[in-house]
């Protein structure tokens, strides 16, 4: 299990269907997956219109840089 945590706002990168996407951090919420897992709910762009959210566990997760605000 990893340990790193992130914060609201933080963009990360996620691998979805096969593809390498990024979003940012909006809720951190706690260990409550399988395990104690750690949830985090992630909004992303799913094309250029609208925007999606889905939560992954922290191991999924990687910082892609900067947060939602430099952005």
């Amino acid at each position: 299990m990893t340990k790193e945590r992130f914060k609201r706002g933080d963009r990360v990168r996620f691998e979805l269907a096969g593809r390498s996407m990024a979003g940012s951090v909006k809720e951190d919420r706690g260990p409550i997956g399988i395990q104690g897992r750690r949830l985090y709910l992630i909004e992303f762009k799913s094309d250029a219109q609208s925007s999606s959210m889905i939560e992954l566990p922290a191991e999924l997760l990687s910082l892609a840089g900067g947060t939602a605000a430099a952005r």
